[in-house]
């Protein structure tokens, strides 16, 4: 999605009131975020006019939820971070919002992680 900027002239007031309606409506967002945040995930939004980048740092407290969260993300992708730190990066929404999962440490491999992302396969005999 990308927005064009407008050729009129700026309305003050107007620019004044969606700015105002712009940050009312963080509020509910807000208090998802701290919910959530309660539970063991940490999510923090970039929102620009072209974009919704959502990074997800889910903690120890609450790795249990992780399969169900993979599992959600479109064209999942693991990869590492340069702090080691391992990550599925991928979308919701039809594309419309970027993801990036950081993984809690030592919940799994570099290999599991692209096993449980479908980005790789595994031989089953390996796994008795």
């Amino acid at each position: 999605m990308t927005i064009m900027p407008s050729g009129l002239p700026l309305d003050h007031i107007g620019l004044t009131e969606e700015l105002t309606d712009a940050t009312a409506e963080a509020f509910p967002l807000f208090e998802q975020v701290q919910k959530l945040a309660r539970l063991g995930l940490n999510i923090e939004f970039t929102v620009a006019p072209s974009s919704i980048i959502a990074t997800i740092t889910v903690t120890p407290a609450a790795k249990s939820v992780l399969l169900v969260l993979l599992a959600e993300i479109d064209d999942a992708r693991p990869g590492k971070l340069a702090s080691g730190r391992l990550a599925v990066c991928g979308t919701m929404f039809q594309g419309t919002v970027q993801l990036r999962v950081l993984i809690p440490e030592g919940w799994a491999t570099s290999q599991e992680l692209a096993v449980l992302t479908g980005a790789a396969t595994v031989d089953p005999s390996t796994l008795l």
